[in-house]
């Protein structure tokens, strides 16, 4: 019950969301071999993993690639989760928009209206002491920016196919 909890208590505020969506853009536009950014479409299938434990605590630095992160369900019979992420997408849009829209607002992310695309905001400044962020936080970011790096190494036909999510 604990993590569901801190789980709510995260995911209350689209802040917090709009922080991880930049985090997760950053990461995509860092790893993207030509520096591209990740359509905002994405965004709506990094929300779902990103607000479940039970998808979120997969996401590391051990695991290679999305495809790794996919096996790694499928080898531990839990490929059961990854058939709802088409649900919490659908029942996160709203949260998601939100979260994009306070993105936008404080200039975390742009859009660019032609192609439909979020890019981050670069050259940010670290926080100073009194107004940082805190470990479980940063810890969210952190697995954000590996998701975007994955992300980054595929289209997004082949990402929805993935994570059976249909678009």
């Amino acid at each position: 019950m604990d993590k569901l909890v801190e789980e709510v208590r995260q995911w209350n505020t689209p802040s917090v969301g709009a922080y991880l969506l930049w985090e997760f853009t950053s990461g995509y536009c860092d790893s993207h071999p030509d520096g591209d950014a990740p359509v905002a479409l994405l965004h709506f299938l990094a929300v779902p993993l990103l607000s479940s434990s039970s998808l979120l605590d997969s996401i590391s630095n051990r695991r290679a690639n999305l495809q790794s992160y996919i096996r790694g369900f499928e080898d531990s019979k839990n490929s059961d989760i990854l058939i709802g992420i088409h649900d919490r997408a659908k029942r996160s849009r709203k949260y998601t928009m939100d979260a994009i829209d306070i993105a936008v607002a404080t200039g975390l992310l742009f859009w660019d209206v032609e192609s439909g695309k979020l890019y981050p905001r670069k050259g940010t400044t670290k926080a100073s002491r009194g107004n940082k962020l805190k470990p479980s936080l940063t810890k969210l970011g952190n697995k954000a920016q590996i998701l975007g790096a994955w992300f980054s190494e595929h289209n997004i036909h082949t990402i929805a196919t993935y994570l059976k999510v249909v678009l």
